[in-house]
């Protein structure tokens, strides 16, 4: 049987309390994302706990969830709403809220608000997660799509040796990804920072630059600015395909209580995943209800960019090789301060729901 909407009330500890506070001082303006969701002002979520036995499989009862993402509408959000269509199928009606910061969402899964947190990457969840937060990562929903966008002139990594390349800042992720291409391509070049991916946009369409580090969503949407002026080399999702990014986050102690119920969601969030990459009509469709103030052609486009670029991971990508790699490229960026070689996996992330899922999918 169901169980009607109770949470665990097993007691958060101060330690927690602390780990709060410091996510509410990284989220600078946290407070307003939390009004406009409900986290804090006493909403919980109903029909959040099932007996094991039973949970959203054939009883012809519902089991409701509520789902967080770290930001506002964007591409990223695709995969849980495909995922959703899929758990709603199964009996399972996730409710799906925005942020507009992933410490937002990894506030409201710790105060029980929430079971799932959407677009949380692993250098923001590990971190909060290492200081208290009872959080678990169980599947990514992409590889990385931070670009690599050029000239049309410039074919190769060997072109860009001495190139005008430019980032976001100096402190940025971009930095971090043109050093990490610099690294591995053996090339060197000239550093600008242009804050802004329209910015840089222009000022490559201009020849102001000649390459610089853009999102692939933001490629493309530029690119019908700017057609013709400007060519992606590669992604680093391609480059470095074993590299997660824009992970689910389960609320640790909901696992704990309703384990069977956590493995049929990252089931459908696999099948979810699966859909998109082979039905494009589908996620065609998705994408202009969630993103209506887009050009269709620039999501049509988009798509196609995923599906080819094999953005769409069918596996779920989670495997402890993948996060050792993940966190020892993140550490070697600089992105997280908290050495690898110090954390336990298991702490940090539930391998064995996607292995079960997985198994559940494919046998």
């Amino acid at each position: 049987m169901i169980a009607t909407a109770r949470r665990s009330t097993r007691h958060r500890t101060s330690e927690l309390l602390g780990v709060l506070l410091a996510l509410a001082l990284l989220a600078g303006a946290c407070g307003g994302a939390e009004d406009a969701d409900g986290v804090g002002n006493g909403v919980a979520s109903t029909d959040a706990t099932a007996d094991d036995d039973d949970a959203g499989t054939g009883q012809g009862e519902t089991v409701s969830l509520v789902a967080m993402h770290g930001s506002s509408e964007d591409f990223i959000v695709l995969v849980p709403l495909a995922a959703w269509d899929v758990c709603a199928e199964r009996g399972i009606e996730v409710e799906q809220r925005y942020a507009e910061e992933a410490s937002t969402a990894i506030q409201a899964m710790s105060q029980g608000a929430v079971q799932i947190g959407t677009n949380i990457g692993v250098n923001v969840g590990v971190p909060a997660a290492n200081a208290g937060a009872e959080i678990v990562d169980v599947i990514a929903t992409q590889r990385p799509t931070w670009a690599l966008a050029v000239r049309p002139d410039i074919e190769t990594f060997a072109d860009l040796d001495g190139a005008r390349l430019a980032v976001h800042g100096e402190a940025s992720f971009t930095r971090a990804v043109a050093d990490w291409y610099a690294d591995n391509e053996g090339f060197e070049y000239q550093q600008l920072v242009i804050p802004g991916s329209e910015v840089r946009a222009e000022a490559l369409a201009q020849g102001e630059i000649d390459a610089s580090v853009i999102d692939l969503p933001d490629v493309i949407q530029l690119g019908q600015v700017y057609p013709g002026e400007f060519e992606v080399l590669a992604t680093i999702g391609e480059t470095f395909p074993e590299l997660i990014e824009q992970d689910i986050w389960f609320d640790a102690g909901w696992v704990a209580d309703n384990r069977d119920l956590a493995v049929d969601v990252v089931t459908c969030l696999l099948e979810g995943i699966r859909r998109l990459r082979t039905d494009a009509e589908y996620a065609l469709e998705l994408a202009t209800e969630t993103l209506p103030e887009v050009d269709p052609a620039v999501l049509e486009e988009t798509v196609a960019e995923y599906q080819a670029r094999d953005i769409w991971p069918e596996d779920g990508l989670l495997t402890e090789q993948r996060a050792q790699e993940t966190l020892d490229f993140f550490f070697s960026v600089g992105e997280i301060e908290i050495d690898p070689a110090t954390l336990e996996l298991n702490e940090y992330f539930d391998f064995s729901l996607l292995e079960d899922a997985l198994a559940e999918l494919d046998s």
